[in-house]
Formats: C-alpha cells, structure tokens, sequence
C-alpha cells in the first residue's frame, strides 16, 4: 500500500512522525463563510444632518442664493427673420434652506462585496427667484425684472463606502424632478409677440438655472464632502500625506458629523 489514512485522531496519538502516514482531522473542519445583506432605515439620523446643513447655509450667505449672469441670442420670423438678444443679471433664488428629504434615506451593507450604500432623496421646498432683464430685437430694448417660482425640484443621491479599500464615492446622482417653473415680467409692459416670445426665451434659460441649483447645491456639495472624507481617511492610513480641503467642505462635514441637536 501506497498510504494510511487516520481520521478522528485522539489528542494522545502522534502520528507525524511516520512519514508514509497521512493525517485528515475531521475536527479541524473549516466552517463556511456566512454573507449577509443589511438595510436600514436612518430618518431622524438624516433630518439633524439637513438641519445642521440649512444652518450652514444661511451661515455662509447662501440665502438667498446668488446666481451667475446668463445672454441668450434669439430669433423672431414676422416675414423677415429678426435676431434679438436677451440678458438676465442679478439674479437670486430665494429659500434655498429648505432643502429635505423628500422619502426614506436608507443604508445598504452587503458582506460580499464589503459594500456600504446611502440613498438619499432631497427635494427643497417652493423657490422664489428675482432678476432684471434686458431685450433687444427690431429697434425695441425692453427691460425690467422678472419674479417666479419653482416647485418640485426633486434629486436622489446615492453615496457609497467600499469597507475593503476605506474610500467613499458619489455613485448615482439622478434629477427625478426638474420642478415647474411659473414667472412674470414686471416693468416696462410688453406687446404680446414679444412677451410670448421672451417668455419662451426665458422658460429655456430658467430651466437652465435648475440644473445649477441640483449640480451646484447638491452634486457639488455632496462631492466637496466626499473628498474631504477621503483626504482625511489617506491622512489616518498614510500620516505622511497632506492635504487642505476647502473650508467649505470641512464645515459641510462638520455639519454632518454634529448632530447633537
């Protein structure tokens, strides 16, 4: 014979030092490895973190909230075609601190891939929003201001936390609303085609300024934290590198981590 096989070997045997002899110990087996996947809900966690936020944000000026310049060019047909131009300037959106959330804000762990997931949806409250307005089109340069409203703007983030490899990303970001924009103009009144007209003109640029608001309130801000969060992790496992994260995104994640109101 080639071998000898023991098995269930008691303590006061020693076989190892026979070399044709091969040991299988069946009380040394190896127990399986258990995956798991666990969801939370995390309501009131999230609701201090948006009240910290709100807070800083009025701290930091951002209410009302400054919006850049936008010009348009655009074109009228009445026989001939006419090209005009519109400018909209000092604008501000109004209430800005009232973004939420508008459903659950849940957590997401599975052991297999040593994943973590939060789903955030945030939604802000009716946005009021003011700017002047300057036209010119066939010898005519209408100007004045415009006042409007903005209601459903929704957006769900999806952040992650990979466990094994201590980073945080930005997974998703959707828009699930683009909202419903409502204005009117005030000053100088308007003769009907061209309030038609500068209503569609300015219906484009609006919608325009929503995308500004998600990109730069929410995908932006939640970046500028998820960066920071990252720069400080490398700093704990890698003492030696630097880093200076912005201020603003020290006091968003601040307001995060504070939640003892």
């Amino acid at each position: 014979f080639d071998k000898i096989e023991y098995k269930n070997i008691p303590k006061y045997f020693d076989l190892n030092k026979f070399s044709s002899v091969k040991i299988v110990d069946n009380n040394l087996q190896q127990e399986p490895i258990l995956q798991y996947n666990l969801q939370a809900i995390v309501n009131d966690y999230a609701d201090k973190i948006f009240k910290n936020i709100r807070m800083l944000m009025v701290e930091n000026h951002m209410e009302p909230l400054q919006m850049p310049d936008m010009h348009s060019s655009f074109h009228y047909t009445l026989i001939i075609t006419y090209h005009g131009e519109l400018d909209l300037t000092n604008g501000l959106i109004h209430n800005i601190d009232s973004i939420h959330r508008y459903d659950d804000v849940t957590v997401q762990y599975s052991s297999g891939s040593q994943y973590l997931e939060v789903t955030v949806p945030i939604a802000f409250d009716e946005l009021s929003l003011t700017f002047d307005y300057s036209a010119k089109i066939m010898g005519l340069g209408p100007v004045g201001g415009i006042e409007g409203k903005v209601n459903g703007i929704a957006t769900e983030v999806k952040i992650g936390f990979d466990t094994d490899k201590f980073q945080t990303s930005l997974d998703e970001f959707h828009i699930i609303n683009a909202g419903h924009i409502s204005f009117h103009f005030n000053g100088n009144p308007l003769i009907d085609w061209l309030l038609n007209l500068l209503t569609e003109v300015v219906t484009t640029l609006l919608k325009d300024v929503i995308l500004l608001i998600t990109e730069t309130i929410i995908s932006g801000g939640v970046q500028s934290v998820i960066d920071t969060i990252n720069d400080i992790i490398n700093g704990i496992i890698n003492p030696t590198t630097t880093f200076l994260p912005t201020n603003m995104a020290v006091q968003i994640l601040g307001a995060v981590m504070d939640i003892k109101n």
